[in-house]
């Protein structure tokens, strides 16, 4: 009856119209049954008057005729009531049903959503992390121009000191030269004399430039190091930015993707033990059993405990009874969320 009204329900509401005017037809016709009349005899015969006696047993059985066809007719009343109510019933369901799949819906876009928002802060974070990365290139280059411009600067310093160097040995060999030529007659004791100072501060430039070449030097690979060090520093800081960014996605997808095997794997069971459920005697609608369900490494039931059950025992040893012709459980998508202990809400609607 139950299938009958959410699959048909307006044949069902046109077989009870039917019912109750079948109901009103026999009513009607036990209550307006006319009178037969005998037709009068012929006027030249005298009037006669004949009377039939009706035996009480004949009365007992037409009043007993009468009790059963009022029975009948509340039998039908009844039944007409039943079916009505039950449509009631199951249009009330289906009116849930519709109210719960509605909410279902706005959930699911709800989720959508917040899921749209999510990977877009992802996407924003991305291009804040290439930003940063073209940022650290822009200012490896700008240090790496530095360092050469600090390298040519030094040796355009170097040249210049050379020339100047060269420009004050020039005259001072002229000076040099004029000096002999003027004081050549000057012992020879005091030109070795000035020829020892000349070495001495020959080697004295040679070492001053040996000196500012080292130190050209230092500065260039000093540059160089502080350099490449930063642009290192930069590139791990990107990079683990980057990983932590990669995790977090994993993460959600790992945790999306067990969300949804938990759900099936809930709905599969919920399925197994519907169809291996017998409704009982006097079970009621929206009867419900919370158990706790334990069960091995292969879905096989070892123990079932019943929590709470709304309705009689008879009801909830059904649940028991079809939890445990369901056995062995339906196994989930993803061995990570397997439990061995489930608690369950068996509804059997």
């Amino acid at each position: 009856m139950w299938r009958m009204l959410t699959r048909m329900p307006g044949a069902v509401m046109l077989a009870v119209v039917l019912h109750l005017a079948l109901v009103l037809a026999i009513v009607f016709s036990e209550l307006w049954k006319p009178e037969t009349v005998k037709p009068s005899g012929e006027a030249a015969e005298l009037p006669t008057i004949e009377a039939e006696s009706v035996s009480s047993e004949a009365i007992d059985q037409q009043a007993e005729r009468m009790r059963e066809a009022r029975e009948a007719r509340e039998r039908e009343r009844a039944e007409a009531e039943k079916a009505a109510e039950e449509a009631a019933a199951a249009r009330r369901a289906e009116e849930a049903r519709a109210k719960q799949l509605a909410e279902l819906r706005e959930q699911r876009e709800r989720e959508a959503a917040e899921e749209a928002e999510r990977i877009e802060e992802l996407r924003k974070q991305q291009q804040e992390v290439e930003a940063a990365r073209e940022q650290a290139r822009r200012e490896a280059e700008q240090a790496r121009k530095e360092a050469e411009a600090a390298r040519k600067e030094a040796e355009e310093a170097a040249e210049r000191r050379a020339a100047e160097e060269k420009a004050r040995q020039e005259a001072a060999e002229q000076a040099r030269k004029e000096a002999e030529e003027k004081a050549r007659r000057e012992a020879e004791a005091q030109a070795r004399k000035e020829a020892e100072e000349k070495a001495r501060r020959e080697a004295e430039e040679q070492a001053r430039k040996e000196a500012e070449e080292k130190a050209r030097r230092e500065a260039e690979e000093k540059a160089r190091r502080e350099a490449e060090e930063k642009a290192a520093r930069e590139q791990a800081e990107r990079e683990a930015r980057e990983q932590a960014l990669r995790d977090q996605l994993a993460a959600e997808q790992q945790a999306r993707a067990e969300r949804d095997a938990l759900s099936k794997w809930a709905a599969a069971i919920q399925s197994k033990v519907r169809d291996n459920w017998q409704r009982p005697r006097g079970a009621q609608i929206g009867w419900t059993c919370t158990v706790t369900v334990r069960q091995d490494s292969d879905g096989r039931v070892r123990n079932v405990t019943v929590e709470r059950c709304d309705g009689d025992r008879l009801f909830e040893r059904s649940v028991v009874q079809a939890i445990e012709a369901a056995s062995p459980l339906p196994k989930p998508e993803l061995d990570s969320i397997f439990q061995e202990e489930l608690r369950f809400n068996f509804k059997p609607e």
